[in-house]
């Protein structure tokens, strides 16, 4: 049976339940995945250029495949469904990783950029999976469901960083670069992740919800990216979810990228770095269920304030971090990843329920590639900006943004009630 065969009257509820349940299993492979590699390979690639100017080119290579792979599986997924596209993303992912192990062994730096390209690939597929969640989900509850997948991650993203020491020994046993263990790690998980999609999301959730025809004899016609974004332009609501999304990721990307230089530089050993990296993972994703409640309960405009507020709080603590003390670096990354976790659930489900279903996976791939392409730039820059000025000038900037997101919900908030 192929992800779309549907020939028999299909109970929602029992599809919702089973999709949501490899979705969780995805989330913990997938998000590991990512985790674990986000410190190696920004310590591969400062290894590799022997600088640490340009060490945030490692993530911003990433983002510019989670960018790419957003439109590009959104475009997909509107013509053969959710499974095909999750499966072929993470699968996508699984040949960067190998390719990544190449590269650092031989020490090529062209090798390794177009690696953490398609690894991005796989991030990006991770963020596109929440979106099946709300494929099938209850109004009432489409923001709990979003953020259980975003929680399920939290195993994941919390537990592997934990293994990379040991990934590094394992790797330097056989001979190898240790920054080699991290990637060889992926290999396992994004894998796991494409078998697990591809064998047990069937019926497609998408296909179940009606937003693919398995039986269509002629290609749906893909939505442009600036033709997406134009449709989500033109309610306050969903332009509002739109900057939450972006602004969310950006400021978090941003920050965290330079953790482990900064951190580095004062004495901090890998492990150490771990350690806060899980806490700043922990905060992305322990405390889902509690955004995707407060969403549901609440409403989405107030659990967006509450996202700028605690990104500002978090971007106040890593600006006075000057000395990279423990005390400043695990509850400002935690927090970091707090606000990106309540911005992240809240926008997802605004933005999902602020446009025709239609419209839906376009206006949802154009929103994760505008959010990989302002996270990837500041990625980018950030190498620069912490070689030029420092931690705390990061910290600012992620400050800015993080009211600008405060601004803007209030300014939308306002325009909405009178549209109403």
């Amino acid at each position: 049976m192929s992800p779309q065969d549907v020939t028999a009257p299909i109970d929602r509820a029992r599809v919702q339940r089973r999709t949501l349940g490899v979705l969780w299993s995805t989330a913990v492979l997938s998000r590991g995945a990512v985790s674990a590699m986000f410190p190696v390979s920004v310590l591969a690639i400062k290894d590799l250029l022997g600088s640490e100017t340009w060490a945030g080119l490692s993530t911003g290579m990433s983002t510019v495949g989670s960018a790419i792979s957003a439109a590009a599986l959104a475009t997909y997924m509107q013509r053969r469904g959710r499974t095909p596209g999750l499966a072929l993303g993470f699968a996508i992912a699984v040949t960067g990783a190998i390719l990544g192990i190449v590269a650092i062994e031989a020490r090529s730096l062209a090798l390794f950029l177009p690696a953490m390209v398609l690894i991005g690939v796989g991030s990006g597929t991770s963020n596109l999976s929440r979106y099946a969640a709300a494929d099938l989900a209850d109004e009432d509850r489409r923001s709990r469901d979003i953020s259980t997948v975003i929680f399920a991650a939290t195993f994941g993203a919390v537990f592997f960083p934990l293994l990379i020491g040991v990934a590094g020994d394992v790797a330097e046993s056989l001979s190898m670069d240790s920054n080699s263990g991290g990637f060889a790690m992926a290999i396992l998980l994004f894998g796991g992740a494409a078998l697990a999609v591809w064998l047990f999301m069937r019926p497609d959730p998408l296909v179940v919800a009606g937003g693919v025809d398995p039986n269509a004899t002629r290609k749906t016609t893909a939505v442009p990216f600036r033709q997406a974004v134009a449709i989500a332009w033109r309610h306050p609501l969903a332009r509002l979810a739109f900057v939450t999304l972006v602004v969310s990721q950006a400021v978090m990307v941003m920050v965290m990228a330079m953790t482990p230089l900064h951190m580095e530089a004062h004495g901090h050993e890998e492990g150490a770095i771990g350690q806060v990296i899980s806490a700043h993972t922990a905060g992305m994703f322990a405390f889902a269920p509690v955004a995707g409640w407060l969403s549901d309960r609440y409403g989405r405009l107030p659990t967006i304030a509450a996202a700028g507020v605690t990104l500002v709080v978090a971007t106040i603590l890593t600006s006075l971090a000057g000395e990279a003390p423990r005390a400043l670096m695990f509850p400002g990354l935690y927090l970091l990843g707090l606000g990106w976790s309540f911005g992240i659930v809240a926008g997802s489900a605004l933005l999902t329920e602020s446009v025709d279903e239609s419209d839906r996976v376009a206006v949802q791939g154009a929103a994760d590639t505008a959010t990989n392409i302002a996270s990837g730039s500041g990625a980018l820059a950030s190498g620069v900006v912490l070689s030029m000025s420092g931690f705390h000038t990061l910290s600012f900037i992620g400050m800015a943004a993080a009211g600008v997101l405060l601004t803007q919900a209030w300014f939308e908030h306002r325009l909405a009630q009178r549209l109403a």
